[in-house]
């Protein structure tokens, strides 16, 4: 019987060791990845670490007790299945919950929301200025056939965002907002930036310069570029939203001294679109 002995190159021991190495590192690293994700997951799903108080300032027209609701309605929802609670502080989804509140409350404007360590949201609101009621009833050629017509007002804030339903206005109490539109929908842009930014200044400028509050306003479809200001006189100014409003006004201001003097208490309208010439009429 022969005796063998086998030799393993010292090459190839150092090459199985080094493999064997290899493994038990990559095992001790997924189970210390998986030890990581079920202590994360037990973490984020500590009652104390989950958001129980809420705070809410700037609330004036919109109640808490229904704000308080709507957040945590948007607080019940979670991530990877259920896995991660929205509840937990550090993932609370502040963008979630603002927007909720802005959809469910156009009167609201703004949300800020900051969190708390451990458990705390606080939210600052900022709820939207009347700037006065907005009515689709203005009267123009165009106009849109009666049974095609929502005829109804909203309030309006001072960006020109049509916020919550309101009801027909007489007298001069609320400023009166009058356009042709089919329809005004809450919570949309019912005037664009420009215009409202331009209805904004002749509000501020306007009422000095012929001695009388502005009540109104009328914007219609087919000249989307002008703006009619009702003043409480009794007579009426049309304006273009993109002309130089200070020069048309310095306009007003010498035609009705110079001109019209007075008789401006039977003037019906003053068009001020062309510039250096001014067109009125009298009743």
């Amino acid at each position: 019987m022969n005796n063998r002995i086998f030799y393993i190159p010292r090459e190839k021991k150092y090459t199985n060791k080094k493999k064997s190495i290899v493994r038990i590192r990559v095992i001790i690293s997924i189970i210390f990845f998986v030890c990581f994700v079920i202590a994360s997951i037990v973490t984020m799903r500590l009652s104390a670490l989950q958001i129980q108080q809420i705070s809410i300032t700037g609330l004036s027209a919109v109640r808490e007790e229904d704000v308080q609701k709507e957040i945590m309605s948007a607080l019940s929802g979670s991530y990877l299945a259920g896995l991660i609670p929205y509840r937990f502080l550090l993932v609370a989804p502040a963008q979630i919950i603002g927007d909720t509140l802005k959809q469910k409350f156009p009167l609201i404007a703004e949300v800020t929301v900051v969190k708390e360590f451990p458990n705390k949201l606080v939210l600052a609101v900022k709820e939207r200025v009347m700037f006065g009621i907005l009515c689709n009833d203005a009267v123009s050629e165009d106009a849109v056939p009666d049974e095609h017509r929502d005829i109804g007002c909203s309030y309006l804030d001072t960006a020109g965002i049509a916020y919550d339903k309101a009801p027909q206005t007489q007298g001069f109490l609320i400023m009166k907002i009058s356009t042709n539109a089919s329809e005004v929908v809450i919570g949309s842009r019912a005037i664009d930036s420009l215009m409202m930014g331009r209805i904004k200044d002749i509000n501020s400028k306007l009422p000095s310069v012929i001695n009388s509050p502005i009540v109104g306003y009328q914007l219609l479809r087919n000249v989307p570029r002008e703006v009619r200001a009702m003043s409480k006189s009794g007579f009426s100014l049309m304006i273009n939203r993109d002309d130089d409003l200070d020069h048309a006004l310095y306009v007003l201001k010498t035609v009705l001294e110079k001109e019209i003097g007075s008789r401006r208490n039977n003037l019906d309208y003053v068009d001020l679109r062309f510039g250096n010439k001014v067109f009125y009429k009298f009743k």
